[in-house]
C-alpha cells in the first residue's frame, strides 16, 4: 500500500479514536471530508455535518494546510491527527 497512509484520528467531539487509511495523492480538506464520513457511518450518523474542520498535528499543535496533499505535508504511517 505504498499509496495509503495509516493514520491514528483523534476526535475529542465524540472522546474517540479510531485509524484510517488515506490515499496519499489527495488534498488534505478531502481527507477530512473522508474522515468526516467514516465518523458518520461509525456512529451511525451520531457525528454531526461540519464545514470548518481542520485537523491538527497531534505531536506538534500545528494545523495542517488544508490545500496540500497528504504527501506534502509528511504525514507518516502511524501519524496521529486530531480532528476539530
Amino acid at each position: 500500500m505504498n499509496n495509503k497512509l495509516l493514520i491514528e484520528v483523534i476526535v475529542p467531539l465524540l472522546e474517540m479514536n479510531f485509524e484510517i487509511y488515506v490515499p496519499i495523492n489527495k488534498r488534505i480538506s478531502a481527507v477530512i471530508r473522508l474522515i468526516e464520513k467514516a465518523l458518520k457511518e461509525i456512529t451511525h450518523g451520531y457525528y454531526p455535518s461540519k464545514n470548518n474542520s481542520v485537523i491538527i498535528d497531534e505531536k506538534t499543535g500545528s494545523i495542517y494546510d488544508i490545500n496540500i496533499t497528504v504527501k506534502e505535508s509528511k504525514m507518516i504511517n502511524g501519524s496521529k491527527v486530531v480532528l476539530i
